[in-house]
């Protein structure tokens, strides 16, 4: 179990330099691949909102081409070699192909959709796709820009889904490097004491014989939310990386964020890695 290849979401906004270096950092800890993908068919930053269809996807080819030459310079000062691919099609099309490819990726770093640019719905699309299609772990990084790498204080959101088990087994290769692992539980009243034990301290004993080392934090939460729970204790411990599940009920695939998945995702303070 290891991270061997990694794929890494590129575009022309503000984070996408603190995304690439954490993308090298990792590759480099690692000794992973390193593959940049970026859609050469969408809306540059910059490109004004009077111009036509064409002239836009032109701007957008231009961009894509700009970028991918930045971070190849980028990864060569680095002393890390990578390759990079350009995705073209419309928004339902980029993002399938976008989960097609992270198919052959150990770990998939993708932005936190900003829903102040113009392509935030394109890009929930594309989490979205990429996050059921394709099978693999997801490293979104906050478009505030926390690059909280290399990551050495991980929290795990431990409520023993199928969902948040994927992302645990998936993070391993992270766990064993970091310093410290938090396994947080936010015992609400309907959750039993005997089934605490068993999905906790049966995760923590498995994580052991993976050489990772965790701890137990069990919280009340009283009268505060899910999410305000996790968001404070992730600022009380200093996290650098959250471990979470990807959605709420499984039987219905368009729900893949779940209500406090949803919340994180749109409150994001630190890398959250996720799968399905």
């Amino acid at each position: 179990m290891a991270i061997k290849d990694i794929l890494l979401f590129l575009d022309d906004g503000k984070t996408n330099t603190d995304r690439i270096f954490a993308a090298l950092n990792l590759a480099k800890q690692h000794e992973a691949n390193l593959t940049g993908v970026v859609m050469g068919s969408m809306k540059p930053v910059h490109a004004p909102d009077d111009h036509d269809d064409k002239a836009v996807a032109r701007m957008g080819e231009r961009m894509a081409e700009k970028v991918v030459q930045e971070f190849s310079e980028t990864a060569e000062q680095y002393g890390v070699e990578v390759s990079s691919l350009i995705i073209y099609g419309d928004a339902t099309t980029s993002a399938e192909k976008m989960a097609h490819y992270a198919r052959n990726y150990d770990l998939v770093i993708l932005s936190q959709p900003n829903p102040k640019r113009d392509n935030y719905d394109r890009l929930l699309v594309c989490a979205k796709q990429v996050l059921l299609l394709s099978g693999r772990p997801v490293f979104f990084m906050p478009y505030i820009g926390a690059n909280k790498i290399p990551v050495e204080k991980i929290m795990i959101a431990w409520d023993g889904t199928p969902a948040v088990s994927r992302s645990v087994h998936d993070a391993i290769p992270l766990l064993k490097m970091a310093k410290d692992v938090i396994l947080l539980v936010v015992a609400s009243q309907k959750q039993q004491e005997s089934k605490r034990e068993v999905l906790v301290d049966g995760l923590m004993s498995h994580l052991q014989n993976h050489a990772v080392n965790a701890r137990i934090l069990t919280i009340n939460p009283g009268e505060n939310s899910v999410t305000s729970v996790i968001q404070n204790q992730i600022s009380e411990n200093d996290i650098d990386l959250l471990v979470m599940g990807g959605h709420g009920t499984p039987t219905l695939k368009q729900k893949i964020f779940g209500t406090v998945t949803q919340n994180l995702m749109s409150s994001m303070v630190v890398p959250v890695l996720m799968s399905d």
